[in-house]
């Protein structure tokens, strides 16, 4: 059963980058006109190179599968041998930037459900599917990288040595998954970063004919923390990708 479960998290982990590349490549086609790929169209002329249904439509089944992926990881994690759970819910709350990304984690979802079209709501002000996900994928994210962040790199890979030893195939399949994981949690929210920050920067309205009145400032500010909360998660991977290298020594 342990290769099953590793085939299909390398399964996952390829069609979560393919679906993120189909998000973030027309999301970069839409900033370039100045627009949100949600709302991806200038003088009726839409730019969506997905079309703006097709676009919708990948954004939420990537998103669901983000959510499914960190719930699957997350049970195994519980359900690890050497990982006490009781401990972990304990620990968390100890550590700074848990509270950190609580925080964040109010505001991203203010931003989901308070800025228009953007992040989920649809032309007439509903929340989506898309919405629902966006925000359950921020908490299970939460969670999922705070058990991360008590697991060692050389943790897992002395795990995978001893229990896969002999078994050459399943052990060159699970000892890179651990940093393959990572650097797919990483792009997911590196794009979201820079999405986000485009959005600010450029002062792009969410919704169709200019600003909103009286909600513009408070959108860009919700969107600017959304960024600051994916940039959060991008360092973090990213730093957990590089942790527990043999550096070689640098004195002469």
């Amino acid at each position: 059963m342990l290769w099953i479960a590793g085939y299909l998290q390398a399964f996952l982990v390829v069609l979560r980058f393919i679906f993120n590349l189909l998000n973030f490549i027309p999301a970069a086609v839409c900033l370039y006109y100045s627009t949100a790929v949600e709302n991806c169209s200038v003088n009726n002329t839409s730019h969506n190179i997905l079309s703006q249904e097709g676009s919708d439509t990948v954004n939420t089944i990537g998103t669901l599968l983000e959510d499914v992926n960190s719930l699957l990881l997350l049970t195994a994690i519980f359900r690890w041998t050497i990982f006490n759970v009781k401990e972990y819910f304990c620990s968390i709350l100890r550590v700074g930037h848990f509270w950190v990304w609580c925080l964040f984690y109010v505001t991203y979802t203010l931003t989901v459900l308070y800025v228009p079209i953007v992040y989920g709501k649809n032309h007439e002000g509903n929340i989506s599917i898309y919405a629902v996900a966006l925000i359950l994928e921020m908490l299970l994210l939460t969670f999922f990288a705070s058990a991360v962040n008590f697991i060692a790199h050389e943790t897992y890979v002395n795990w995978v040595e001893n229990r896969l030893r002999g078994k050459l195939t399943t052990h060159y399949l699970f000892k890179p998954l651990f940093g393959v994981v990572l650097s797919a949690y990483f792009f997911r929210n590196l794009g979201y970063l820079c999405y986000d920050t485009a959005l600010v920067s450029m002062s792009i309205s969410p919704l169709k004919g200019g600003k909103v009145q009286g909600s513009h400032d408070w959108s860009s500010l919700l969107l600017l923390l959304s960024a600051a909360f994916r940039g959060s998660f991008a360092k973090f991977f990213f730093e957990k990708m590089f942790q527990g290298q043999e550096l070689p020594t640098v004195r002469s």
